[in-house]
């Protein structure tokens, strides 16, 4: 979705945007609450419901108004959102940044790609 949205490929972006929200509305489906190391369940559910109304949909608004600089600023707080959902199920390990390569080197994502056609 990063690179995607700096290519201003806004279509690519919002795919991975579906993707990621996707993955994460079926996790919490699946396990609505976790453990912590302390033994007390944390609603992930809940915690995920108040990302997913804020930060995650400001991002989701800067790849509809195509706005690179609002997605930048929104994607960063949306990191910021999940960690804080990371260290509140005892998981400080997981520690989401902005990414430095792309880990799919297989899709083309120039939005202006002539190839394949």
């Amino acid at each position: 979705m990063y690179f995607a949205a700096q290519k201003r490929n806004w279509p690519l972006a919002q795919y991975w945007f579906n993707e990621t929200r996707g993955h994460i509305v079926w996790l919490t489906r699946k396990s609505p609450t976790v453990r912590d190391p302390d033994g007390k369940d944390v609603d992930i559910k809940g915690i995920f419901d108040g990302i997913d109304t804020s930060s995650l949909a400001a991002v989701k608004t800067a790849i509809e108004k195509k706005n690179l600089v609002e997605f930048n600023a929104t994607y960063k707080t949306m990191l910021e959102s999940c960690y804080s959902c990371h260290k509140s199920v005892g998981r400080p390990y997981l520690r989401p940044m902005i990414p430095t390569a792309r880990v799919e080197s297989i899709l083309n994502i120039d939005p202006n790609a002539t190839w394949p056609q």
